[in-house]
């Protein structure tokens, strides 16, 4: 396999989460939350898109730095690309492999394929990585995070509030920039077999009015921390009504499952 390059591609967009009290004029009880994703509430911070190709590919690479390509940990977090083979019916899993990880067709197609495990482990990995990006910052800088945190699953039920998380015009805009410079950037316009899928959809694809967030209730079903339990809608179980609290059942890996971490505050 192509030796691929890690490449860390984390926007740089930060929203205030509040420890304490969630109280606008007591700045020093504020913390940024992480890159790319909304505040929640006090210790919840939760990701505007879903777990996009391109980042998990990052995890990869890292793995892969680690152990090397041909270790069991590396092979163990490789999505199952056969599954993909109905989102891509001209496609086989090799092809789909070589041209996840020599191009960038699918980077921001949502992660699809992998288990509980695998999205638990891409967690563990992402709250590495964030720690490793703070530790570079000068100590003011650093004040403004949590001390400790970590990314996770989110519960149904944390899943099932993002529909009161509406935010204001101005963050609404920095959001629709960001989308607009990232589909630039992976060259969305380029990638012929995400455009020609009858199927799934970039990350980008639907912003639910008013929330910011993007493809809650469509595109893919959303993990939790629950083995069997999904959330929100897919292409191939529509989620018709809208309705945040449907859960939909899996077992193992699916071209129509993928995820969106949230981001705990923990001190």
């Amino acid at each position: 396999m192509k030796q691929f390059i890690l490449f860390m591609s984390f926007s740089l967009l930060f929203f205030f989460s509040f420890t304490k009290e969630e109280c606008n004029s007591c700045q020093k009880d504020r913390y940024l939350c992480a890159s790319n994703t909304l505040t929640m509430n006090s210790r919840l911070c939760v990701d505007i898109i879903e777990v996009p190709g391109h980042m998990y590919k990052d995890y990869l690479a890292s793995v892969a730095d680690s152990t090397g390509t041909t270790s069991s940990e590396f092979i163990n977090a490789k999505p199952d690309f056969t599954k993909w083979e109905s989102l891509f019916p001209n496609q086989n899993a090799s092809q789909i492999e070589s041209k996840f990880f020599n191009s960038d067709e699918f980077s921001l197609m949502p992660i699809v394929g992998i288990s509980l495990k695998q999205a638990q482990d891409f967690c563990d990995w992402r709250t590495e990585q964030f720690k490793q990006e703070l530790s570079k910052m000068s100590a003011r800088e650093r004040a403004q995070f949590p001390k400790e945190f970590k990314f996770r699953l989110p519960t149904a039920k944390e899943w099932a509030r993002i529909r009161f998380l509406a935010q204001d015009k101005r963050i609404l805009k920095q959001i629709n920039k960001i989308a607009s410079d990232t589909k630039s950037a992976f060259r969305l316009s380029k990638s012929k077999l995400l455009k020609k899928s009858e199927h799934i959809k970039h990350v980008y694809a639907n912003q639910q009015e008013g929330l910011g967030f993007y493809n809650l209730l469509s595109n893919v079903a959303e993990l939790t921390d629950k083995e069997g339990i999904a959330m929100g809608g897919s292409w191939f179980e529509s989620n018709e009504n809208e309705d945040f609290h449907a859960t939909f059942k899996y077992n193992g890996p699916q071209a129509w499952l993928g995820f969106r971490c949230v981001f705990e505050i923990i001190d």
